[in-house]
């Protein structure tokens, strides 16, 4: 049997508003919020593609430790979307005030990449892929 991931999860301080950025800057469209598991809420979001985006809140007396958005941390740094037009996408996050990494990269073999700070510290890749 071979394995697809299914989602990514975040863990948010709010998840209603991460949820809103994630609407507005990328079209993600909300299917469900609920309480998954006991004391917390659980939204659930539906891009283009077949991963879901899962945001939660903490349960009440979780640690509030915060990882950096940064390249290079150990653990899961980054998440990346597929875009059609990466300068009109990072033009469009830079004018809204989206935190930019990275900016736009050649890499080789071609394709450009870019990275911006999401909420709740999260590190997203934007990746163009070569014509």
């Amino acid at each position: 049997m071979g394995y697809a991931i299914n989602h990514v999860h975040i863990r948010a301080a709010d998840p209603h508003a991460s949820a809103g950025w994630y609407e507005k800057h990328f079209g993600a469209k909300v299917l469900s919020a609920r309480e998954v598991m006991p004391g917390t809420i659980t939204i659930g979001m539906e891009l283009d593609g077949p991963v879901r985006l899962n945001i939660s809140s903490q349960r009440e007396g979780s640690p509030q430790d915060r990882p950096v958005a940064e390249l290079n941390r150990l653990g899961l740094e980054h998440f990346g979307f597929v875009v059609d037009d990466i300068d009109s996408d990072m033009a469009r996050l830079e004018a809204a005030g989206v935190r930019v990494v990275l900016p736009i990269t050649e890499v080789a073999g071609g394709g450009r990449l870019s990275y911006i700070e999401g909420p709740d510290d999260v590190l997203i890749e934007l990746v163009q892929r070569r014509d």
